[in-house]
C-alpha cells in the first residue's frame, strides 16, 4: 500500500505535525478483545486520507506522548466508527483523553433509519461500493510481527472512513427537519456531544454487567 508506515510504540514528531496540520483524521484500534477490564490495544491506525500509518503498542504502562498529543488536540477532528469503544480503550490503556471525536456508527444510526445495518463493511458497500474484506478481524493482534493480512485489514479500516463520513454527513444535512421539529443536523450533534459524557462513566465500572449497556447507540 502506497503512503503506508508502520511504527513501534509511537509516531514521530514529524508525522505528529502533519496530521495536526491536515485537521482531519480517520482513526481505528485493533483490541485483544472486547472486554474494557480485561484486554487491552494492540494497534492505533491513522489515516488522513493520503497518508496511513499503523502503531503497534506493545509495552504495558508506557504512555506514547505524540499520540497522546494528537488525539487530544482539539483543532484535530478525529473520525471513528465505534467511536465509544476505541476512545474508552485509549483512556483506560494509554491515559489518552480524545478530544473532539465523531462516530460514522452513530451518524449511520440517526440518519439510515430504513436499515439495522450500521457496520464499517455495510457503509463501504453502499456509500462507496466498495467491498471490505473482515475475515481477518477475530485473529491474534498481540503478536510481535503482524501478518501482511493483518495490516491490510487494519489499515483498510481507516483509509475509507474519511470518505465514508463525508457521505454520512451528506445525508444527515439533506434529511431537514424531523416531526420534533429539529434537524437530523441537530440530533446527531447531540448523540456526538453525548459521547464524551458517557466516557468516564464507563472507564469506572457503570453500566451493570456490561459496561456499553451505557452506549445505547452502540448495541451489537
Amino acid at each position: 500500500m502506497k503512503n503506508f508506515k508502520l511504527y513501534q510504540e509511537d509516531i514521530p514528531e514529524d508525522l505528529l505535525e502533519y496530521y495536526r496540520v491536515a485537521g482531519l483524521l480517520a482513526v481505528d484500534t485493533e483490541l485483544t478483545g472486547l472486554n474494557l477490564f480485561r484486554d487491552k490495544i494492540a494497534t492505533i491506525q491513522l489515516s488522513d486520507g493520503y497518508k496511513h500509518t499503523l502503531v503497534q503498542i506493545s509495552r504495558q504502562g508506557w504512555i506514547p506522548e505524540n499520540l497522546k498529543a494528537l488525539l487530544e488536540n482539539k483543532s484535530v477532528e478525529k473520525v471513528f466508527h465505534f467511536a465509544l469503544l476505541d476512545v474508552c480503550f485509549l483512556q483506560k490503556d494509554l491515559n489518552i483523553e480524545t478530544r473532539n471525536f465523531q462516530c460514522t456508527k452513530v451518524m449511520s444510526k440517526i440518519v439510515r433509519t430504513y436499515t439495522q445495518w450500521h457496520g464499517l463493511r455495510d457503509l463501504a458497500e453502499e456509500l462507496l461500493d466498495i467491498k471490505l474484506d473482515k475475515k481477518t478481524r477475530e485473529t491474534c493482534w498481540f503478536g510481535e510481527e503482524l501478518s501482511k493480512d493483518q495490516i491490510n485489514y487494519a489499515i483498510g479500516d481507516v483509509v475509507w472512513l474519511l470518505d465514508i463520513y463525508r457521505k454520512l454527513n451528506e445525508l444527515i444535512e439533506s434529511r431537514g427537519l424531523l416531526g420534533s421539529g429539529r434537524s437530523c443536523q441537530d440530533i446527531n450533534q447531540a448523540a456526538q456531544e453525548a459521547m464524551t459524557h458517557l466516557v468516564p462513566l464507563i472507564v469506572s465500572g457503570y453500566g451493570d454487567k456490561d459496561p456499553w449497556d451505557l452506549g445505547w447507540l452502540y448495541k451489537y
